[in-house]
């Protein structure tokens, strides 16, 4: 039976940077979810069981139950996605594969497997972004990140904090094509549409969007307070963004001089929902909501609902869906708590006698509906003591986990994210 070849994985492991950079996150999305990584093969060989050995020209930096995509190769029945099962030196990998008694003569193009997005819309400034999954369901949401700092009603100045601004919508038809009234969003406020989407003001009284995905700030943890006007550090921020084209999950610091594991979370997508939803959609979002101005000096741990996806408190972890309200559809969205034994995933170690210990998240919204669980991500029972990335089998079942804030005493935990199997 193959291998799942479904739910992939990228780190700045891999040779990618998320900097202090305009540009940078909607690049790095631009990468994971829609291009993919391309490597350069120059040798390949195939082994007694079948598997498929790769030789790299230069180190290759793939990680182990990454998913490498072959295209262009010779015998054709070769070309396809494969689980790396092995990396012997670093310019070597094993492919989990079942091709026993075959012989590859021509060598095609290899990459590091895509989410399986598309990119919907661009516009000419190169700093907005719609993506959706390939092939969609009617279900699937339009993501549009926005990384702009100016409008006709205001300007962002550029040293400040970096984030996006981010939400999904359920119909588009151009870059910005964001104020209909009639048009499902997350997050949403029925009574101005465009809420999401505004810059207003100039210097330490501008305030630009409302759902933000900050990749860089200047301030050293999540517990430290810093105002957006304050400069980032320059460097690379540890990362590992994880998923497929039903959701991601983007596990980030927000200063490059860290490597403590104290990262926090921002994802988006749909969740297994318990109720139906060809009127509501199952969409989730992670992210910091919130219309602040530059000049508040607040951190990632402060009161705000959501503030730290998946961790800290019950207020912090929130997540945001869609208010299940099938008369009244066009309405606001609703916060969804995360039914978890506690906010120690991958600290508190409560059921540490499992080799993996990994709990599917039930998410109930303030309503008292109950509205399914997340995909990929799990509750983690059992204390890892990582910072960061790190792979995990068990039988037959891939996994992975990296560090995030779990607490006031600034203890890192992780939760663990599903693969799939590797037979």
């Amino acid at each position: 039976m193959p291998s799942d070849v479904e739910v992939q994985f990228f780190s700045h492991l891999n040779g990618l940077k998320l900097d202090n950079n305009w540009g940078d996150l909607i690049r790095l999305l631009d990468t994971c979810l829609v291009n993919g990584l391309p490597l350069t093969v120059s040798d390949t060989a195939i082994d007694e069981q079948g598997d498929i050995y790769l030789t790299t020209s230069t180190a290759h930096n793939c990680l182990l139950f990454q998913i490498i995509e072959l295209s262009g190769f010779e015998p054709e029945d070769i070309n396809g996605k494969y689980r790396i099962k092995g990396i012997p030196a670093t310019n070597q990998l094993i492919l989990k594969a079942e091709h026993l008694g075959q012989s590859i003569y021509t060598i095609g193009e290899t990459k590091l497997a895509s989410l399986g997005y598309e990119i919907i819309f661009r516009d000419t400034a190169d700093v907005k972004r719609v993506y959706r999954a390939k092939n969609p369901k009617e279900n699937h949401p339009y993501i549009r990140v926005d990384e702009s700092i100016s409008s006709d009603t205001g300007s962002y100045t550029s040293t400040y904090a970096k984030f996006a601004m981010v939400g999904l919508l359920e119909n588009m038809t151009h870059i910005d094509d964001y104020n209909n009234p009639d048009v499902l969003q997350l997050p949403f406020d029925p009574t101005n549409p465009a809420k999401n989407w505004i810059i207003n003001g100039t210097g330490t009284a501008v305030v630009r969007g409302w759902s933000r995905w900050y990749w860089a700030r200047g301030t050293g943890t999540v517990t430290d307070p810093a105002m957006d006007s304050a400069t980032p550090t320059t460097g690379g921020r540890a990362f590992t963004l994880i998923g497929d084209i039903d959701a991601f999950y983007l596990v980030r610091n927000v200063d490059a001089t860290k490597t403590n594991g104290l990262k926090s979370i921002l994802c988006c997508g749909l969740y297994h929902s318990v109720l139906k939803n060809d009127v509501i959609p199952n969409w989730f979002l992670g992210t910091i909501l919130t219309s602040n101005t530059v000049s508040v000096n607040f951190n990632l741990t402060s009161s705000i609902d959501g503030s730290l996806p998946l961790a800290y408190t019950n207020n912090t972890s929130k997540l945001y869906v869609c208010n299940f309200n099938e008369i009244t559809r066009i309405s606001n969205h609703i916060l969804c708590d995360l039914l978890v034994p506690d906010y120690g995933s991958g600290y508190s170690g409560i059921y540490g006698a499992n080799n993996i210990a990994a709990l599917e998240i039930p998410l109930a919204d303030t309503n008292k509906y109950l509205r399914g669980t997340l995909k990929h991500i799990y509750y983690n029972g059992k204390a890892l003591n990582i910072k960061n990335i790190t792979p995990y089998l068990a039988d037959k079942s891939m996994y992975i986990a990296d560090g995030i804030y779990i607490n006031g005493a600034g203890n890192v935990g992780s939760p663990i994210f599903y693969l799939g199997e590797i037979e």
